[in-house]
C-alpha cells in the first residue's frame, strides 16, 4: 500500500500521457481528501486504458478484436460496458483471475462512491484503488495473453528474423518484439523458446537461442528471474543446454547471482568441460567461450564472487590459454585474479619444457598492452625474469626476446625498468631467487632492459 510520497513515483511508471494526466488529477483529489473523486477518476482512467490496449491486442488476437468492437459499440451508444468487458476478458483468459477479482472490487467501490449510498470512501480505499490500478494495469503493456507470444513464435523460423548476429542488435529486435507483452507471460515465452531451441533444427533453433540471448541482454528483472529459473537452474544438468547457458551468462553475468549451491556445482562442471575440450583456434570472443563467460561473471558479479565460485575454472583457463585477450582485457584492478593468472604465467614463461616456454615467449607480445594494465611494476619485472630463465637454458623464442631487448613487449619492459629504477635491491633479490647470478642480473640491467644509447635509462650495477 503506497504512502503519499510514493504516489508520484507510481504515476511515473505510466507511459500513456493521457492516462498519466488522469492519475495526476486523481492524486490531487486524494491530497485534497476527496477520496470518492480519486476512486472515480482512477476507475475512468483504468477502463479507458483497458479499452485502448484491447484495441492494440485486437490487431493480432481475434477474441480481443471481437470484445473491443462490442465495447466500442456500447461506448458510442452510451451504454454501460464495464461489466461486459470484465466478463469477456475473464472468460477468454485475457486477464488472470486475480486481476478479474480486482476489477470487480473496483467496480463496486466506484458505484458506491459515484452514487448516494451512505458509503464514505476512506483514504485506505482510495490508496488501494490507486496503487492496484497502476500496478496491475496502467503501468503494464497489453493485457496478459499468450497470443502475442505465439505470434512471435510463429515467425521465429523466418530466415531473416535476426539479420545480424551482434548481441546488441539482437537485443534491439527482441526489445521491439516484446514491447507489448505482459510480464506475466514471460515464463510462457521463455519456456516456449527453450522448447523450440531443444526440439528443432536450423533457423528455428538458432533464432530461439538468439532470442534468449537478447532477453538476457535486456537485463530486465522479471526476464532475468525467468531465465535463471527455467534455463539456468532447470537445465544446467542437461548437456544439450550447456552452450546456450554459457551464451546467456556471457551476455549477462549477473544471472548467476543468488543461485542454489547445486547449480553452481553444475555450472563449474559445465565450464570445466568446455575448457577441457577447448580448441585453441576457437575465437575467444564467441559467447560460449569460457573466457567470455568468466569475464562476464567478473564484470557483473565482482572478483570476490568469481574467486569464491569459479577459482578452479580460472586456473584451468589460464593453463589452457594464457593469452585469452577477452579475459585479460577485463582483469585490470582485480588483484587476486591477477595474482592467480601470474602464478601460471610465471610457470609457462620460465618453463623447462621447450614447447611451453617457446609458446609463451612467442605469443606474449599479443597481450602486452592488455596485460600491462593489470601488472604492478614488480610483477612485470618477475615476468621478464622468468622469460630470461628460459632463455638461459636455450628456449629459442625466449632468447629472441632477450636479444631484441624485449622490444616486442614495450609496456611490460617499461614497467620492469621502472621497478629497477625504483628498487634495485629488491629487484636483484627477486632475480636471484629464480636461480640467476649477480652476473646475470648485471647483464639484464645493462644489456637486455636498458639501452646504452638512452642515458636516462642508465642504472649503476650493484
Amino acid at each position: 500500500m503506497p504512502h503519499l510520497h510514493d504516489m508520484e513515483e507510481l504515476i511515473s511508471s505510466i507511459e500513456d500521457n493521457q492516462v498519466k494526466d488522469y492519475m495526476k488529477e486523481a492524486m490531487s483529489c486524494y491530497m485534497a481528501n476527496a477520496y470518492r473523486a480519486c476512486i472515480v477518476l482512477t476507475y475512468l482512467a483504468l477502463f479507458d486504458d483497458i479499452v485502448k490496449k484491447l484495441g492494440e491486442l485486437g490487431k493480432v488476437n481475434k477474441k480481443a478484436k471481437r470484445i473491443y468492437d462490442e465495447a466500442q459499440n456500447k461506448i458510442h451508444e452510451q451504454d454501460v460496458y464495464e461489466n461486459y468487458l470484465i466478463e469477456q476478458l475473464a472468460s477468454n483468459s485475457l486477464i488472470p483471475k486475480l486481476d478479474t477479482s480486482f476489477l470487480n472490487i473496483l467496480r463496486q467501490l466506484r458505484n458506491k462512491s459515484a452514487h448516494p449510498s451512505g458509503h464514505s470512501a476512506s483514504a485506505e480505499e482510495a490508496r488501494f484503488v490507486f496503487y492496484e490500478s497502476i500496478n496491475r494495469f496502467l503501468s503494464k503493456p497489453i493485457l496478459t495473453t499468450t497470443q502475442l507470444v505465439d505470434n512471435i513464435l510463429a515467425r521465429l523460423d523466418d530466415q531473416h528474423f535476426f539479420p545480424s548476429s551482434s548481441v546488441s542488435k539482437i537485443a534491439d529486435i527482441v526489445k521491439k518484439e516484446i514491447l507489448n507483452i505482459h510480464q506475466e507471460t514471460f515464463p510462457y515465452l521463455v519456456n516456449k523458446l527453450l522448447d523450440k531451441y531443444l526440439n528443432s533444427n536450423s533457423d528455428l533453433n538458432k533464432n530461439s537461442g538468439f532470442f534468449l540471448n537478447g532477453l538476457a541482454h535486456l537485463k530486465d528483472d522479471q526476464l532475468s528471474s525467468c531465465l535463471k529459473k527455467y534455463v539456468i537452474e532447470s537445465k544446467c544438468s542437461d548437456s544439450k543446454c550447456s552452450g546456450l547457458i554459457l551464451q546467456i551468462v556471457s551476455v549477462n553475468g549477473s544471472l548467476l547471482l543468488n543461485l542454489e549451491p547445486v547449480t553452481y556445482d553444475r555450472l563449474r562442471s559445465v565450464i570445466s568441460e568446455k575448457i577441457k575440450n577447448l580448441d585453441l583456434t576457437y575465437n575467444d570472443s564467441e559467447l560460449s567461450h569460457p573466457s567470455m563467460v568468466l569475464s562476464s561473471i567478473l564484470e557483473s558479479c565482482g572478483e570476490k564472487f568469481v574467486i569464491n565460485h569459479f577459482k578452479d575454472q580460472l586456473t584451468e583457463l589460464f593453463q589452457k590459454n594464457i593469452f585469452s585477450i577477452s579475459f585479460i582485457s577485463h582483469m585490470s584492478g582485480n588483484k587476486e585474479i591477477t595474482k592467480l593468472y601470474l602464478e601460471e604465467a610465471y610457470i609457462q614463461a620460465g618453463s623447462g619444457d621447450y614447447n611451453i616456454a617457446n609458446n609463451f615467449s612467442r605469443n606474449v607480445s599479443d597481450i602486452d598492452s592488455y596485460l600491462s594494465e593489470s601488472l604492478t611494476e614488480e610483477q612485470a619485472f618477475l615476468l621478464v625474469a622468468n622469460i630470461m630463465k628460459a632463455a638461459e637454458w636455450g628456449a629459442w623464442a625466449a632468447q629472441s626476446l632477450k636479444s631484441s631487448k624485449f622490444s616486442s613487449i614495450p609496456k611490460i619492459r617499461k614497467a620492469s625498468i621502472d621497478y629497477l629504477q625504483y628498487d634495485k635491491v629488491a629487484a636483484k633479490a627477486n632475480y636471484k631467487e629464480l636461480g640467476h647470478s649477480d652476473e646475470d642480473f648485471n647483464n639484464l640491467v645493462h644489456e637486455q632492459l636498458f639501452d646504452r644509447d638512452h642515458p636516462e635509462f642508465c642504472v649503476t650495477a650493484i
